[in-house]
């Protein structure tokens, strides 16, 4: 007896059946791959709600360990004349007895107002850039030495010696040191402030 011989029809049947099926299994391999993606985001949203969490109460834990003040000063001429006044903002956790390492870095930052007494050239600079290399005691205040930026008009300069003082955690003093090698624009920050000390109060 002869086989039959498949028809035109008969193939397209079989055509059709074997695309139904194979469609069938793409879109469920597809509902499986989401349904482990969607899995794999759930498991993840928590460790990130958490991280976020934990990262806010670290910003804020170091934020309240900072002492914050004011900037209140003015700068007299040579002949003892006032010719700026300073107003501003410094933050610091030079202040709250821990110790300084890597992780956790000595800080100091201020925001100064500057304005001439007859109410021209009002401007501002940002310190920052603080770098502590050492401490001491002398008398009734604390000293730290060290290196900080001060913004200025053409952009920042860096590396600028200073010492800050802490007398009682009542007030601080901000002195820009002409030691010997620093550089012209270094000379210049300091003589903007008249190369005297910048005093502040701390906040009550």
């Amino acid at each position: 007896m002869k086989s039959a011989i498949p028809t035109p029809v008969a193939d397209q049947d079989n055509r059709v059946t074997l695309y139904r099926t194979i469609s069938k299994k793409v879109r469920l391999d597809n509902k499986i791959m989401m349904t482990k993606i969607v899995i794999v985001i759930i498991y993840l949203m928590p460790v990130n709600v958490f991280g976020v969490i934990v990262y806010a109460q670290v910003e804020d834990l170091k934020h309240k360990m900072l002492t914050t003040g004011k900037i209140n000063e003015s700068l007299k001429d040579e002949n003892g004349n006032k010719i700026w006044i300073l107003s501003g903002n410094w933050n610091s956790n030079l202040f709250s007895n821990t110790k300084f390492n890597h992780t956790n870095p000595a800080k100091f930052s201020a925001t100064i107002n500057m304005v001439m007494t007859n109410g021209s050239s009002p401007h501002k600079h940002k310190v920052s850039h603080f770098t502590l290399t050492n401490m001491s005691t002398q008398n009734n205040s604390t000293m730290y030495e060290g290196y900080l930026s001060v913004s200025m008009k053409l952009g920042p300069v860096f590396a600028i010696p200073v010492i800050i003082r802490n007398f009682q955690n009542e007030t601080i003093s901000i002195s820009l040191e002409s030691l010997e090698g620093i550089t012209s624009d270094q000379m210049n920050v300091i003589n903007h402030f008249e190369s005297k000390p910048i005093s502040g109060t701390f906040a009550k």
